[in-house]
């Protein structure tokens, strides 16, 4: 009897918080998972990043052997390649592995997953990076147009910061009678007309849509068209207030060249005296392009499953563009269709393996993990419970797609099927935030041409405003390691790496009392965060609990000023920290696994066993298949989740 595996991965996925709605009896198929099956928190990869630990978690390697460290991997002296490429993950995935044993893989927006070796596995986007305007295959990202004036000025990034250079709701032409149209629908009221502006992300080609807004039921205006030109009969796309249009398939000019790509419409308001108008565009995306290993499979997928929408996010929610609920329609779609295809793969494509990455609760911990958690400084006991709401929404999604996986699985009895969720983190609320940057250049180790100014925020450093005849250490980009301006192994490196560790190690935020820095190791001892190799720097060091780097956008700065301090805007994060936070908020990774042999309602005794890692889960699948895990794969398989195996012992 074949075997076949989801990996369905949910990116910033919260355990302790799904169980907290599963007591509440509104996640189902959650519930079903913790009865049946066993649910485990992991212990993710050094720094708790999103490309790191999904590249843990493709090939069973530690950060410092695939060297997936940060968001871009030096490959050459000076040279960077964004950690999203597959180029950057130096280990072989899981896929590589099935391919070896004659069986085919397939990663949807995974990642890393392309290029990485794959023949006759499928990559469905393998780029799979959480921001917008990433991807390749993009026309233009989601936006939202209105005829006045909005309080949403600038689009947020994935973890809620805000991206300069982008307006998230565009101003349009007030709707204006539709006088030098042909064709016009039946209306009740004279049809008014407005137009808007797609302007493509990476070709500077602008595509122009006419909006006819009509009354259809003799209630005032309603219903608004989009259309090509002034012509009723060039429309693409219609929706009702509060509705969303059919998707439509159409050609876009792009660097000059046309492309086909799918779009849809949200209309979200539309007064019956038709004096306000806001509609919602989705993402643009190409209708081909996207797959990997079959050139028909994007045609067929789209056929069967709708048009593909490679970035859905809170982000049209968080930017003022949309509604909560509208921004969750989306990822709704996206995590359904993924779940689809999954389905299909597994079944009727002949794949073994599907493991995919769905970004939802990532964005939304980013946002809003800090609303609900008591834990942390900002939190507001008033304004919780709606905060709350908005995740019990979103784990209801989540549940929606664990269904969907369900319903497939238990309709193929002819094939052993397991069912898994994965994670790659979660993310814990922010109570006080650090700068290294200025810590270095306070403490002498770094030197500006520039002076102070340039480290008021931990962004990264240009280093060209670096006094190198001055600086004894500095960072080369945003993150967890400092780089020694010395000679390796000469009386001054040594001197420095001394003076630099004691600094680390001493250094108190005066305001608590506390450490900031939990642990600072030399690279001969950064082993024991699972940091080695091309990618090491020369001193790592990981936050104590509570403390955060790195997402000064969102911050905006530190209360007070200094290295150390509250934020001004409180958050939530995950990165290069002690990954063991756990409460209602959690660090930790996921892995949810059930199946033929797969013990019922079990969760590992972390006190008697420790942690499942995240290396650990690339072995085990393996383990499940009957293949020879990847070449690199360092982790161990964890035998305690199936049946009769018993690993903890009595004294």
């Amino acid at each position: 009897m074949a075997r076949k595996l989801y990996a369905y991965g949910m990116d910033g996925f919260v355990t302790p918080m799904m169980k907290y709605f599963v007591t509440e009896g509104v996640l189902p198929n959650f519930a079903r998972m913790l009865r049946r099956g066993t649910v485990n928190q992991t212990y993710p990869s050094f720094p708790v990043w999103t490309p790191t630990n999904w590249a843990t978690l493709s090939t069973g390697a530690h950060t410092g052997t695939h060297g997936v460290t940060t968001w871009s991997v030096e490959v050459a002296p000076g040279q960077r390649i964004n950690s999203f490429s597959g180029e950057a993950n130096n280990a072989e995935r899981i896929w590589n592995a099935l391919e070896r044993a004659g069986l085919k893989g397939v990663a949807l927006h995974y990642p890393a997953a392309y290029p990485s070796g794959m023949r006759d596995s499928y990559a469905i986007d393998g780029f799979g990076a959480p921001g917008q305007k990433s991807t390749d295959f993009e026309i233009a990202s989601c936006q939202a147009y209105a005829n006045y004036q909005t309080d949403a000025a600038v689009a947020m990034g994935h973890d809620g910061s805000a991206q300069e250079g982008q307006q998230s709701v565009t101003q349009i032409p007030a709707l204006q009678p539709a006088t030098d149209w042909v064709n016009l629908p039946t209306s009740h009221r004279q049809p008014l007309a407005s137009q808007i502006e797609v302007h493509a992300r990476r070709g500077g080609d602008i595509n122009r849509f006419q909006l006819l807004v009509i009354d259809s039921s003799g209630n005032g205006y309603d219903r608004v068209l989009i259309c090509r030109q002034n012509d009723g009969n060039s429309r693409i796309a219609d929706a009702a207030v509060g509705q969303w249009s059919a998707w439509a398939m159409e050609d876009f000019q792009i660097t000059g060249q046309r492309q086909r790509a799918a779009v849809r419409f949200k209309l979200l308001e539309l007064a019956p005296t038709g004096d306000r108008i806001k509609l919602y565009r989705s993402q643009i995306t190409y209708t081909d392009g996207f797959t990997y290993g079959d050139d028909a499979l994007a045609a067929d997928l789209i056929e069967r499953f709708g048009p593909y929408q490679e970035h859905a996010s809170t982000i049209p929610y968080s930017s003022g563009m949309t509604d909560f609920d509208t921004a969750l329609e989306e990822c709704e779609y996206q995590g359904l269709w993924f779940a689809d295809v999954a389905n299909y793969m597994l079944y009727e494509k002949d794949c073994t393996y599907f493991t995919c990455h769905w970004h939802l609760y990532d964005y939304l911990n980013h946002i809003h993990l800090n609303n609900v958690d008591p834990i942390c400084p900002g939190y507001d006991a008033s304004t919780a419970e709606a905060a709350l709401d908005l995740f019990r929404k979103a784990y209801q999604v989540g549940d929606r797609v664990l269904g969907r996986l369900y319903e497939a699985a238990d309709a193929h009895p002819e094939h052993e099927t397991f069912v898994g969720i994965l994670a790659d983190h979660g993310a814990y609320p922010d109570i006080r935030i650090a700068n290294i940057r200025k810590f270095l250049y306070d403490q002498g180790f770094l030197v500006l041409k520039s002076g102070p100014a340039s480290v008021a925020q931990d962004q990264d450093t240009l280093p060209d405003d670096v006094d190198w005849t001055q600086t004894r250490a500095y960072m080369k980009r945003r993150g967890f390691d400092i780089m020694i301006n010395a000679e390796p192994g000469s009386a001054e490196f040594d001197e420095i790496e001394r003076e630099l560790l004691t600094a680390l190690r001493t250094w108190v935020d005066e305001e608590t009392g506390r450490t900031p820095v939990a642990i600072a190791l030399p690279r001969r001892d950064a082993y024991l965060l699972g940091q080695w190799g091309d990618q090491c720097g020369d001193v790592i060091f990981a936050w104590d609990h509570g403390y955060v780097s790195g997402y000064y956008a969102q911050w905006q700065e530190i209360v007070g000023g200094g290295a150390v301090g509250a934020p001004a805007v409180y958050g939530a994060h995950h990165g290069g920290f002690l990954p063991t936070d756990n409460g209602f908020s959690s660090t930790f990774g996921t892995m949810m696994l059930s199946g033929p042999g797969i013990k019922a309602g079990y969760e590992r005794p972390t006190e008697q066993l420790g942690y499942i890692q995240a290396v650990d889960v690339v072995p085990t699948y393996c383990h499940l298949l009957g293949i020879e895990p990847p070449a690199q794969s360092q982790g161990a398989v964890a035998r305690d989740l199936f049946d009769g195996h018993e690993m903890v012992r009595k004294r």
